[in-house]
This record gives C-alpha cells, sequence and structure tokens, in this order.
C-alpha cells in the first residue's frame, strides 16, 4: 500500500517539477525584420525660362526734408531764471527776433549802478578840467608862474579808475544783452523747448533751432542715392503734394550738411511757395533705368561670388552651375548678355 501511494506522489509532483525546469532553459530572443526607409522624394526645384522683354530698375525712395542751414540757439549762462520763450516750431523769425528771455534785474541794477558811476566820475573829470583851465589862465594873467602837476596826476588817476568802470560797463551791457536770446539768422523755427514756470538755464543747453528755409533741401541716405546723379529730376509726393526736385551739388548751392559714412543724395524742389514741415518725409517714384527687348531671367536666379555672376541652369533634372554676363539689374528682371539661351531653364 505504501508503494502504491509513494508512485502517486511521484506522478503528481513529477509534471510540477519539469515543468518549472522548461523556465530555467534560454529563451531564442525573435528575429526582427529589417526596417523598410522610404527615401522622399526631393522637391521640385521653382524654375523660370529664359525670355526676352524689358528690364526696368524702379523703386520708392524716401526722402526727407532737411534745411539748407541750421542755426542752433543756447543759453548762455547757467542758472538764470527763464523768464519767457516767444515762439513754436514753425513760427517765421528774422534775426535780431527775441526768441527767450533770461531773468535780468540782478544785472538791469548793477548796469544801473555802474553807469551811474560813469556819470559821476565823468563829472569829476569835467570839473577838474575846469579848474586846471582856470588856474593856468589865471596864472598867465598874473604872470605868476603856476605848478599844475595836481591836476594831472588826478586827471590820470581818474582817467584810470573811468577806465576800470567802462570795461565793467560793456561786461555787464554783454551780460545784459546775452539774456535776451535772439534769432542768428532768418528762418523757421524747426525745434524749441517747452517754458516751464521756475525753470533755470543750464550753460550750452539747447534753446531753439533756427532753419533756414529759403530752398526746400530734400536729403535720400538709402541705396538708392548711390544712382541718384546731379542734375537729374524726379517727382515726388509729399502729404499729398506733388513737386518736382532735382539732385544737386550741396557745396554748389551752399547748402551745409554733416559728414556721414554713407553717400547722400541732396535733392532741391522748385520754388512752388509751398511751405514744408520739418523732417516731413517725401516719396519719389523714380524708374533708374530701362533695357528694352532684351533676353532677361528673374532676378533672383542670379548670384555673384568672386567678382562672378552665375545661375543654376536644370538639365535632365540636376542643377548645372553656369557662369553669365549681366546688364540692367532690375526690380524684378535681370539682363543676361551672354551664357544662356532662350528658352533653358534657370533655378529661381
Amino acid at each position: 500500500m505504501k508503494i502504491f501511494k509513494s508512485i502517486f506522489i511521484c506522478l503528481i509532483f513529477a509534471p510540477i517539477i519539469i515543468l518549472s525546469g522548461c523556465f530555467a532553459l534560454p529563451v531564442e530572443e525573435d528575429i526582427l525584420l529589417p526596417a523598410f526607409f522610404a527615401m522622399p522624394e526631393p522637391p521640385p526645384w521653382r524654375t523660370a525660362l529664359v525670355s526676352r522683354g524689358d528690364v526696368v530698375l524702379f523703386s520708392t525712395v524716401s526722402a526727407s526734408h532737411q534745411p539748407a542751414r541750421e542755426e542752433v540757439l543756447r543759453f548762455p549762462v547757467s542758472g538764470a531764471l527763464v523768464t519767457g520763450i516767444y515762439v513754436h516750431v514753425g513760427d517765421a523769425v528774422a534775426e535780431g527776433d527775441i526768441v527767450a528771455s533770461l531773468d535780468r534785474s540782478g544785472v538791469a541794477d548793477d548796469l544801473e549802478r555802474i553807469t551811474r558811476e560813469v556819470s559821476r566820475l565823468q563829472l569829476r573829470i569835467t570839473q577838474l578840467n575846469e579848474r586846471h583851465t582856470h588856474t593856468l589862465w589865471m596864472a598867465e594873467l598874473t604872470d605868476i608862474p603856476v605848478d599844475d602837476s595836481f591836476y594831472i596826476n588826478q586827471r590820470a588817476d581818474l582817467l584810470v579808475d573811468l577806465q576800470m568802470l567802462q570795461m565793467e560797463l560793456d561786461y555787464l551791457q554783454r551780460q545784459y544783452e546775452s539774456r535776451l536770446i535772439r534769432a542768428t539768422m532768418d528762418g523757421v523755427v524747426s525745434r524749441v523747448i517747452t517754458f516751464a514756470e521756475r525753470m533755470t538755464s543750464s550753460f550750452g543747453h539747447h534753446v531753439a533751432t533756427i532753419s533756414d528755409q529759403t530752398l526746400s533741401v530734400f536729403v535720400v541716405a538709402t541705396r538708392e542715392a548711390q544712382i541718384m546723379y546731379v542734375g537729374e529730376r524726379f517727382e515726388m509726393d509729399i502729404a499729398g503734394t506733388d513737386v518736382w526736385v532735382e539732385v544737386v551739388d550741396p557745396e554748389e548751392w551752399g547748402i551745409e550738411r554733416p559728414e556721414t559714412p554713407w553717400i547722400e543724395a541732396v535733392l532741391v524742389a522748385d520754388d512752388t511757395g509751398a511751405i514744408f514741415a520739418p523732417n516731413a518725409i517725401g516719396r519719389i517714384h523714380a524708374v533708374f533705368g530701362t533695357a528694352y527687348d532684351v533676353m532677361h531671367i528673374p532676378r533672383t536666379a542670379v548670384y555673384y561670388v568672386n567678382g562672378q555672376h552665375f545661375v543654376y541652369v536644370l538639365e535632365n533634372g540636376l542643377r548645372r552651375v553656369r557662369t553669365v554676363v549681366i546688364g540692367l539689374e532690375g526690380t524684378v528682371y535681370t539682363e543676361v548678355i551672354s551664357g544662356l539661351t532662350l528658352g533653358e531653364e534657370v533655378v529661381i
């Protein structure tokens, strides 16, 4: 009986032992299939055909209104009370007109005092000269010699004092006048400070700028200035008004321009009586060159490297570099003189 029981137990546990041993065996990993990569199609080239037509170089150019000459008025002293600013931007002024003023009460008091001292001293010198003349006349009548060194020495001392007072008077008069800031030329006020109560001056600080408006001067400071030549005329729109302007030599016209690292074109508007605001902007729709009925390609198709122009020509679906000789570079198209033939396809 014990034997059968042992056999039965073995039969029960044998499969469990066998199965558990299977888990200890090495397991072969699944073999992954190789990945398949799809090469993307290259994007189609944007191309254009070599054709014939007109090549035009045009542009809309901005020109700023600038004065032919400017004078900047500044405060002559520091710490003085500003008593008034009498002009506004756009006001026309004449040379000598008062633009601003500083407090002159202290200077006026000193000026009045020195003026009285000068008058008093001049009176003393006049009286001394009269006494001296009378003494000499009496000596001549009585034939008695007289020592007039007293009069001579006193007159010399008084003249020295008068000279010192006169110098001080001149200085005070200049100070008194300097507190009136006057326009230094005829023109238009293009910039001016704003007046405020209890404002004080600062030496050299800007008060106002007077601009010479006898000429309507416009300045082009963009790259188009390089192809604007003296004598050329353009039609310009400024604030809805059409005016004609001409490129001029600023030195010949007496137009003062600061030195700049870039090229400027200076234009003068025809005299129409119009007055333009300072720094007003005009628009010039200019055509700088035209080539008629020439072989051309889009401007974006042309490249420039190491002094040579080249394009990419599409041949059998491949780009090939081709050196070309170009003519007028227009705003949209570029003239081709040689290197391409009509109908060829270039990459843009």
